[in-house]
């Protein structure tokens, strides 16, 4: 009896190493994200492949994380883009980055409905931060995936410093891309494939 427990504990504990070289394997050849925590992974691998292409930036020096856009328009975010920034925040700093937060205001605001600091109102921003390193990405929506390109540019000459990139599909990220829709709008002008799935990838919760 003790012997087929000690080989069923043996089984479980191979079966979750097995998982766990999946994961890393997955992370590191970037073919396959895994289903669990996807954003996460997705920005920790692209931050693993920054600081494999870094070619200039120190730990001294600060760094700001930008928002994604849309390669389209550079103005336009969604949801997704949001929660990459915010992940490759955490990723970046596990990396030792000096990283600056943009939207940490200048006063704490004491409202009835919280204490808050972090804001999207320029207004209430700091006029100047000494900052000479941005980490940009944009999103490139396609039939099948969405490209995700991140570099970090030196701003006062315009120098990329550093490059990574990932492609995502929605099985990867099913909480923030679906398949098109049969009929679709572009440019104010409804169009209407043979059937869905044939446009470009939706991305939910657009921001202007």
């Amino acid at each position: 009896m003790r012997k087929v427990l000690l080989t069923s504990v043996m089984l479980m504990l191979g079966a979750c190493s097995t998982t766990d070289d999946r994961d890393s394997q997955a992370l590191v050849s970037g073919n396959h994200l895994p289903s669990t925590s996807a954003v996460i992974h997705l920005t920790q691998q692209l931050a693993n492949e920054l600081v494999r292409q870094n070619d200039q930036l120190t730990p001294k020096q600060p760094l700001l994380v930008a928002t994604p856009v849309l390669i389209e328009t550079l103005m336009v975010t969604n949801s997704l883009g949001l929660q990459i920034q915010q992940g490759l925040i955490a990723a970046l700093h596990d990396h030792q980055f000096n990283l600056i937060d943009l939207n940490v205001g200048d006063n704490v605001r004491v409202t009835d409905k919280g204490d808050f600091l972090l804001t999207r109102d320029w207004r209430q921003l700091p006029s100047d931060l000494p900052v000479e390193h941005v980490l940009v990405t944009t999103m490139s929506p396609s039939v099948d995936a969405v490209l995700i390109n991140s570099r970090i540019v030196n701003v006062t000459n315009n120098r990329v410093v550093s490059v990574a990139s990932a492609s995502v599909g929605v099985s990867d990220l099913p909480g923030y891309l679906s398949m098109s829709d049969a009929v679709v709008s572009q440019d104010g002008l409804l169009f209407r494939n043979q059937s869905a799935g044939q446009g470009k990838i939706k991305i939910g919760g657009e921001v202007q």
